[in-house]
């Protein structure tokens, strides 16, 4: 009788053990509350009684597939769902704009089962939210990209992450967020940039270089020690170089790369537009990382098999074939004045040894004051003026004050501004790829000098490229003849094309740095303010 327990102290410790065999019933009694429940909320938006959003409607069959089950009144499962959440932050989505905060709270067993069945619809649009703006962006792109596209080349079909909840095979959230997450480089590297920027902030972030007069070959200061360490923290310097207050040969060249990389002049000189490149705040990086991760899912579901990517900012053209890159080239894009526009589109054909006919921009802002003080000028660019019939007129003759009915065109040769070769893209803007005599302008850092259009380094060898994937032999062979003779020629591609032209103002360089390039269109506080809107 020793070891007996008395009655009153022993229902007290086998309470919990009774109450922890009840919980399994009480909590399928509650999940069958709340599956009651949903299917009372959502079948009249599957009969068509309700006029709910596609998405809604979409979760409503998705909960029917599954005989009305909740999804989120487990846990585990609910805490699955927060850790995909908060990992937003580095994908630079606001985890609390998913109902994070909801999440975090502890399930509430006392709710009634209208208002789990509400949460766990909630948390489902939530869920599917962040889904969808992974794989398609926050933002329409044709609005806050101004993206225009071609009708032949329409929006990606994309999968429904409504249709995806609820899936056996969907148990693993980390899967099914990482499925709709663009694996695309750029993605995956500004992602990376985020990350490592968020995890700089608790510590002690990069080095500062004091503000002070420029910093140049020869020059001896204190403030060079920073600079030093400043290029050591990102990997422009060894870090055995850290003590010479001198600017010497090797520290200029690091300069003159970090310059480079940043799409600054790479003079080896560090004044005020460098030092603001050398100094920018984690705040601005984490910025900068945010917008152009929106940007880049934006560009994701088009960066497949064969297409053309211009990077405006980055004043770079890249072929890809089979998702991979194959060749790529500097360009000139447009100045701030006269923008090269973001867009989707298809290359179709090519002019080779192609005329110039002056843009009415063009004509009146840059011809128009230099033809009517000097009567050389036109002859000397072999510009023809035409009226209307396409007869030529004297230039003598013209009263440049009204120019209404004439036509100037530049024939085509060495000296040609488009080159040999342009290469066309259905559009509304009349711009186009071509080759350009200014070959030297590819040497600077700096490069938005055209009128809209793309100038390409090289722009022979990408036409070559794109016709040997896209018509053979034949079409090379008959490219080159066209070529040679000199003549004026138009040449289709056996298929077609896609272009990209983006605006990325962060993107990884050759070797998966991450080069923040001067806005040179000064369209990321629109951007921001967009992204910032959305997410309150």
């Amino acid at each position: 009788m020793k070891n007996r327990i008395n009655s009153p102290i022993r229902a007290v410790l086998l309470f919990p053990l009774f109450i922890a065999a009840l919980l399994p019933g009480v909590a399928a009694a509650n999940d069958n509350a709340v599956s009651a429940e949903l299917r009372a909320q959502l079948q009249p938006v599957i009969e068509g009684r309700a006029h709910d959003s596609k998405v809604r409607a979409e979760l409503a069959r998705a909960y029917a597939a599954r005989d009305f089950a909740p999804l989120w009144q487990a846990p585990a499962k609910r805490q699955q769902l927060l850790a995909e959440i908060e990992a937003l932050a580095d994908d630079g989505l606001n985890p609390d704009h998913y109902l994070a905060e909801l999440l975090r709270k502890p399930l509430a067993a006392s709710g009634t089962a209208v208002q789990r069945a509400q949460d766990d619809i909630r948390i489902s649009e939530a869920c599917t939210a962040a889904l969808n703006h992974l794989q398609r962006g926050v933002l329409d792109p044709a609005r806050a990209g101004h993206y225009w596209h071609t009708s032949s080349l329409p929006a990606p079909n994309l999968p429904s992450p409504a249709a995806q909840l609820g899936k056996p095979g969907d148990a693993d959230l980390a899967a099914l967020f990482n499925r709709f997450r663009p694996k695309t480089e750029l993605y995956t590297a500004l992602r990376k940039a985020m990350a490592e920027a968020r995890r700089e902030q608790a510590g002690a972030g990069l080095p500062q270089v004091s503000p002070g007069p420029t910093l140049k070959s020869g020059v001896s200061s204190a403030r060079v020690i920073e600079l030093r360490a400043r290029l050591i923290a990102s990997a422009y310097l060894d870090a055995q170089d850290s003590f010479s207050p001198q600017m010497d040969d090797t520290l200029v060249e690091a300069v003159r790369a970090f310059q480079r990389d940043q799409g600054l002049e790479a003079d080896g000189a560090v004044g005020p537009i460098t030092l603001g490149a050398l100094n920018r705040s984690l705040a601005e990086r984490q910025a900068m990382l945010r917008i152009n991760l929106e940007r880049s899912r934006w560009l994701a579901a088009r960066q497949q098999g064969e297409y053309v990517l211009v990077d405006i900012a980055g004043y770079r053209l890249t072929y890809f074939r089979d998702g991979a890159p194959l060749w790529s080239a500097r360009t000139q894009v447009g100045t701030a004045a006269r923008e090269t526009p973001e867009l989707f589109s298809r290359i179709t054909h090519f002019t080779i040894n192609p005329t110039w006919t002056v843009p009415p921009t063009i004509l009146r802002k840059d011809i128009i004051p230099k033809a009517s003080t000097d009567p050389a000028y036109l002859a000397s660019r072999n510009i023809r003026v035409l009226d209307r019939d396409g007869d030529e007129v004297d230039p003598a003759t013209v009263d440049w004050s009204n120019t209404s009915g004439l036509t100037l065109r530049q024939d085509a040769g060495d000296g040609a501004a488009l080159g040999k070769v342009a290469i066309r893209f259905s559009n509304p803007y009349a711009i186009y790829l071509h080759d350009t005599p200014n070959q030297r302008q590819f040497k600077r850092s700096t490069r938005a000098f055209s009128s809209g259009c793309v100038r390409v380094e090289d722009a022979l060898d990408l036409a070559r490229l794109l016709i040997e994937g896209n018509g053979g032999d034949a079409h090379v062979a008959r490219f080159e003849s066209v070529l040679a003779s000199g003549k004026t020629g138009n040449l289709s591609l056996a298929g077609s094309v896609p272009i990209i032209i983006a605006y990325l103002t962060a993107a990884p360089d050759a070797e998966g740095r991450i080069t923040y390039r001067p806005d040179i269109y000064s369209r990321d506080a629109e951007l921001m303010a967009a992204l910032d809107t959305v997410s309150k």
